[in-house]
């Protein structure tokens, strides 16, 4: 008997102290730490999240820097109060917590998906052509839709990838789809972005249609270099907001940051 074809992708790799701000954060959205709620002491959190001192200390710095923790020197971390719209609909704040993480993936989608596209350029079948033309079809549909623009973007990059007709380069990029939406959910912070998505995915097209391996990778680094920078201006309109929604919400004077550090050692 043959070997059964899997549709297996590489593990994503997640920073520890991602994962440690997005737990901290998750207990906080359901409720199991509220508003002026200490956090656990450090030791606590080493053992019950099963990461290093040095993780939890940089978790709890982004948290800091979020608005959604306070570090009070000598007495340890607190909750502090957040809008109500962020602890509902959390997806902005998560965003934010990944930001390092999403800021890395734009660096290596530069290495991974400029040779795929030429390689897609020189492989595609009229089938990956058309499979990339149904896409792009509904990436013009919606693309006056600032909920729809990008949710078809992590499909057309997929469909370039199947292009390649490489299964290892399909598995790396099949294990960037959820950083893809991410990015893309990003997209709708920024207008601009929205209006120049269809655009953008259409001369990558063009590009590959036309069997033109060097303009197909030229727009492949515009496309990846415009969406870095759509991706700083996103997480940039999501602190402005997230930061105001929290002084509104909240009358704790925040301590200076560089004596909120001093707290970490005696937590």
């Amino acid at each position: 008997m043959g070997t059964p074809a899997l549709d297996l992708a590489p593990p994503k790799r997640v920073k520890l102290s991602d994962q440690a701000m997005e737990t901290i954060f998750d207990q906080i959205r359901r409720g199991a730490l509220r508003p002026g709620d200490r956090l656990p002491p450090l030791r606590e959190l080493v053992v019950r999240l099963g990461i290093s001192q040095t993780a939890i200390r940089e978790a709890l710095r982004g948290l800091v820097g979020r608005g959604v923790v306070e570090l009070q020197p000598g007495r340890g971390a607190f909750v502090r109060n957040m809008s109500s719209d962020v602890l509902v609909n959390p997806e902005s704040l998560i965003l934010l917590l990944k930001q390092e993480t999403l800021m890395h993936a734009i660096e290596v989608r530069k290495a991974l998906e400029v040779e795929a596209i030429g390689l897609a350029t020189e492989r595609a079948t009229d089938e990956d052509l058309a499979e990339m033309e149904r896409i792009l079809r509904k990436m013009q549909r919606s693309a006056k839709s600032p909920e729809n623009a990008f949710r078809h973007s992590p499909g057309f990059h997929l469909a370039i990838a199947h292009a390649t007709h490489n299964p290892l380069m399909v598995n790396m990029v099949k294990s960037f789809v959820s950083l893809l939406k991410d990015h893309a959910a990003l997209g709708k912070f920024v207008p601009e972005a929205q209006e120049r998505e269809y655009r953008l995915h259409a001369e990558l097209f063009d590009a590959i249609a036309s069997r033109n391996v060097a303009e197909a990778r030229q727009h492949m680094r515009k496309h990846l270099e415009i969406s870095k920078e759509d991706a700083e201006k996103g997480f940039q309109v999501l602190a402005c907001s997230i930061s105001a929604q929290t002084r509104a919400q909240s009358d704790v004077i925040q301590e200076p940051v560089a004596r909120d550090e001093s707290a970490y050692r005696r937590v």
